[in-house]
């Protein structure tokens, strides 16, 4: 009992993630939302000034949360950009995720610019998403396919892509992302951070995940970080859109 007790304790304190601080004037709100037949939960960090600002939809990785990617939702918000981190409804059905993610786009799209983003496995549902929404961006941290649903969206892909990946691991299915980076018809940027782990892409992510998928280091995280921003607003700032 005393042994279960140290391996419970040790797994909460090692799952454990920092909070990221918000940027001057960002504001973050929690909601919850029921779409595409499915309750969820979102946060939403809304820029200092809005007006119609490009949105992004930021998806996580399998068997994460939106607490892992709530720095990109700050830092994107400090950015300019309306930023919606969900958690994903389903565990393995990526199909329903991309369409509760296109759904999120949909409610929220009104007169902005919209950008998908995705780490891992949400790398592969944002994609998905795209069939069932139009975008104007779509970013892929270290995204990862299964069974070829993802080459299969990235052929029909229709905005700017950029691709950050990691080294070939495990964890992201020995760089699979090759197949959807060379799938995709359109323009796309496609960059290795050498000797990136899958996780520097994660922002924030914790001891537990790095235990198992290898430690993180604050430059190569920063180079997803600059890299991805970049792309966004090359993308989605220069021009205002007219629907």
């Amino acid at each position: 009992m005393l042994a279960l007790l140290v391996l419970i304790t040790f797994v909460l304190c090692a799952s454990r993630t920092d909070t990221p601080p918000l940027p001057p004037g960002v504001v973050k709100e929690h909601v919850q939302l029921h779409l595409a037949g499915r309750s969820l939960f979102v946060t939403l960090y809304h820029p200092a000034k809005d007006e119609n600002a490009p949105l992004v939809v930021v998806a996580h990785g399998f068997t994460r949360s939106k607490r892992y990617m709530a720095g990109w939702g700050s830092h994107l918000a400090g950015e300019g950009f309306f930023v919606v981190v969900p958690t994903q409804p389903a565990f393995a059905d990526h199909e329903l995720n991309g369409r509760v993610l296109a759904a999120l786009v949909e409610k929220y799209r009104e007169k902005r610019r919209v950008a998908l983003m995705g780490f891992s496995m949400g790398g592969l549902t944002t994609l998905l998403a795209t069939k069932h929404t139009p975008v104007d961006a779509w970013v892929g941290l270290d995204p990862v396919d299964m069974n070829g649903k993802g080459k299969w969206a990235a052929a029909q892909l229709k905005a700017p892509a950029a691709l950050l990946l990691a080294e070939p691991e495990a964890w992201n299915m020995h760089g699979n992302a090759k197949s959807i980076a060379e799938a995709i018809p359109g323009k796309k940027e496609v960059l290795r951070i050498p000797g990136a782990t899958h996780l520097d892409a994660e922002w924030p992510t914790d001891l537990l995940g790095q235990i198992g998928c290898g430690f993180v280091d604050e430059k190569r995280q920063v180079q997803f970080r600059e890299k991805a921003t970049q792309f966004l607003k090359a993308t989605l700032q220069a021009n205002p859109v007219v629907r």
